[in-house]
């Protein structure tokens, strides 16, 4: 078991809920609920470190959670956590 954890910003648009990672600006991803838009964005991050990993270039650290709530106070805020062995 591989886990990763990172945080995303969850936002709500007209019809849809767009998911962007800080540290990983090449995992978006979007879902019609929030349950879907999570699921969604543990596929992209999945994907998203799993390529990393495959090209030999290192993860980036996660960016704290805590930190991210404090700075963007306004802005849904969630830990996003994956098995990579699972992808």
């Amino acid at each position: 078991m591989e886990m990763v954890s990172y945080p995303a910003f969850f936002t709500p648009k007209e019809d849809e809920i767009q998911v962007d990672f800080p540290d990983l600006p090449e995992a978006f991803t979007q879902g019609k609920t929030m349950a879907e838009a999570m699921d969604f964005a543990k596929l992209g991050l999945a994907i998203t470190i799993n390529d990393k990993l495959g090209h030999f270039e290192p993860a980036p650290p996660a960016s704290d959670l805590i930190t991210l709530r404090a700075k963007y106070p306004d802005r849904n805020v969630q830990l996003v956590t994956v098995d990579l062995d699972q992808y």
